[in-house]
């Protein structure tokens, strides 16, 4: 044992973090972590740097005293034009030009052949995807050049004849994780993001730390329908008063939850999410730095679901593994898929408290629907006044976040490019939509639209992929004709994957509904929200099953505001007929909520086994003699699942980094 001096301290971190990096690679996800201290950073933070180099990660920073999470496009510009690649030459300039013209330098006349393989291969997409090709095409990358960077400063761009949104706060999350995944299809292993000056974000007004924090939020969860942010570690730097300042993050509920101190002592571990800068007791004795060990790719999709509950997040899609109590739920999941088959449409509300179990309810919930071949839509209730109040707005969101089933989950546009890949395809295509607009249905107007301007076999790629894409809906105003065109759209989805795969009636979940009466939401915004949730909970969508998650608080003050909201919502002109608002009260009063069970002690242990037993096929075997203790006092400490599991699953970690047998 040495004592913890701070270079071995700093070793432990670099160590820690290293492995942290190459597992959130091998699981294709991204992952948030919190680095403070009142002692001078860079020597931590040039270490990190060099460490991830050497390890073939790209590295990018950005200072959150000069741009604010708030703004979150600013940041995705800084981190694009800090950008150092490995295995580039030191005196080379940085960023997204340089490390594009060293791909197109190192591959020649093969790098736009290998660009576009390895972009379809990482999925990468909007207008980035497009002025990178554009960029590596290019004999003289001037003209590309100004473009990309016009682009990342937030001005239109033209491509050819095709104008592209600017990148801007409603794009930005979505071009953040089209970065990451260009550094992939670029040759790199990965990304390692730095936030430096964290404790800014304590210094930001009410209203744009409230924002702030629910972009970190987002960020954090990194729950995008499989379009989030891969292969990527973000790290805030800062200093301690990030913690022991008013209006922390420990102050934010959905954050506490997320990023939070680590409960056990002693140096950094992998995936730990918030992590000293030095040890408290410098004259503590340290272990040895270990190693990084290496994980088969085989475990990947149950390593990715073990990092995610390490830290405090339940996974992205159900693990078998890992579930108890759900025969009940089983039972009302299939009754509520009966009901929607027969009667036109079901409405449900899941209710919990935060991390009681509400979200691997839901991953059950999308593993039985898919199983039936239902197409799975999410849609959070994030930035309300841009979003769920307004369809135009976020049916883009909620058309990138929706899947259905085949071998894999597929999500929606992902497949449109499948249906316009091959003549046979495009051609069934047509006769679909032809089939629509001779229904003279909810669709049929988008369904014209898409034929518009094709010839009488063929489809026009670009006119179908806009009607479909719904992009040109982004920045409309909130009037009811943008209101009625955007669920159109929807309903021409979910016709088009009826006639052409199969598919039964969808399932819609609206999560985040806490966020209704988050700070500075006013009953104007949460009335226009209900105005949406009217069409999508009132019937509208044909034998849909749509579930409100919700928490029991949230619950009893959207049921005793709701008569009053809605009534003057069936005041307004410009409701349409589709948002019933008549069916939604009804609906929220009388629905009997589906409940998460509070598991009892012995099915607490019953998980905890299991979620060790996850862990060990991960990491390997270790003999821990003071488990059993340890889970007893555990159950008791913790006031839900998730914590419990994160208890777990740290004290797992800790023990297989340290190969530790248990004792201390």
């Amino acid at each position: 044992m040495t004592r913890a001096g701070r270079g071995e301290w700093v070793d432990h971190i670099v160590a820690s973090r290293l492995q942290t990096l190459r597992d959130v690679a091998l699981a294709h996800m991204g992952t948030v972590a919190v680095i403070v201290g009142d002692e001078e950073p860079m020597p931590v933070v040039e270490a990190l740097v060099d460490s991830a180099l050497e390890s073939g990660f790209v590295v990018a920073t950005a200072s959150l005293a000069e741009h604010g999470l708030d703004d979150l496009h600013a940041i995705v510009n800084a981190l694009a034009a800090s950008m150092r690649a490995p295995r580039v030459d030191a005196g080379r300039r940085n960023g997204l030009v340089a490390a594009l013209d060293a791909f197109a330098q190192a591959h020649g006349h093969r790098a736009e052949a290998l660009f576009e393989q390895s972009a379809e291969e990482e999925a990468v997409g909007g207008e980035l995807s497009l002025l990178a090709r554009e960029y590596i095409a290019s004999a003289s990358g001037t003209g590309p050049a100004r473009k990309l960077q016009a682009w990342l400063g937030g001005r239109e761009v033209t491509r050819e004849t095709e104008e592209l949104r600017p990148l801007s706060a409603r794009t930005s999350k979505r071009a953040l994780a089209d970065l990451t995944r260009l550094v992939r299809a670029l040759g790199h292993s990965g990304m390692r993001v730095f936030l430096r000056d964290a404790e800014a974000l304590v210094d930001l007004s009410p209203g744009r730390r409230d924002v702030a924090y629910t972009v970190l939020r987002e960020l954090v969860d990194n729950t995008d329908g499989g379009h989030g942010v891969v292969a990527c570690e973000t790290l805030l730097i800062g200093t301690r008063d990030l913690e022991r300042r008013v209006h922390a993050p420990f102050e934010h509920p959905a954050l506490a939850m997320r990023i939070v101190a680590d409960l056990a002592p002693g140096p950094p571990i992998p995936h730990q999410t918030w992590v000293a800068l030095s040890p408290d007791d410098p004259s503590e004795s340290l272990p040895p730095v270990p190693k990084p060990y290496k994980t088969r790719e085989r475990h990947a999709h149950q390593l990715g679901a073990l990092v995610r509950i390490m830290q405090g997040l339940p996974p992205l899609e159900a693990v078998h593994d890992l579930t108890v109590g759900m025969q009940e739920v089983d039972a009302r999941i299939a009754q509520l898929f009966e009901t929607a088959s027969n009667h036109g449409s079901v409405f449900a509300i899941l209710l919990g408290e935060y991390g009681s179990g509400k979200t691997h309810h839901l991953l059950h919930l999308e593993a039985r629907a898919r199983a039936d071949r239902r197409p799975v839509m999410r849609l959070s209730v994030e930035r309300l006044d841009e979003d769920v109040g307004n369809p135009q707005r976020h049916m883009r969101r909620l058309i990138e976040n929706a899947t259905f089933s085949r071998k894999r989950p597929l999500g929606f546009l992902d497949h449109l490019d499948v249906w316009l890949s091959k003549p046979a395809s495009r051609k069934r295509l047509r006769h679909a939509l032809d089939a629509v607009v001779a229904v003279e249905g909810e669709a049929s107007r988008p369904a014209s639209r898409a034929i518009a301007k094709a010839s009488e076999d063929d489809l026009d790629d670009g006119a179908v992929r806009e009607t479909l894409g719904a992009l040109d809906l982004v920045d409309k105003a909130s009037n009811a004709s943008y209101r009625k065109d955007a669920y159109a759209r929807l309903h021409l989805w979910l016709d088009l994957l009826e006639r052409l795969e199969g598919c039964e009636g969808p399932v819609l979940i609206l999560d985040e509904a806490e966020n209704l009466y988050r700070v500075g939401v006013s009953r104007s915004e949460r009335r226009t929200a209900l105005r949406s949730l009217a069409h999508y909970c009132g019937g509208a969508l044909p034998r849909a099953t749509v579930v409100l998650a919700i928490t029991p608080d949230t619950l009893v003050a959207l049921r005793e505001e709701a008569g009053e909201l809605l009534d003057q919502i069936e005041e307004q002109a410009t409701l349409l007929p589709s948002e019933d608002v008549a069916m939604l009260r009804h609906r929220l009063l009388k629905a009997r909520p589906i409940r998460v069970a509070k598991l009892g002690p012995s099915d607490l242990e019953t998980l905890a086994d299991q979620a060790r037993t996850i862990a060990r096929e991960v990491r390997g075997k270790h003999v821990d003699r003071q488990i059993r203790a340890f889970l007893e006092q555990a159950v008791k400490d913790s006031d839900t699942p998730r914590e419990l599991l994160r208890r777990v699953l740290l004290r797992e970690e800790r023990f297989a980094w340290f190969d530790d047998d248990g004792d201390r």
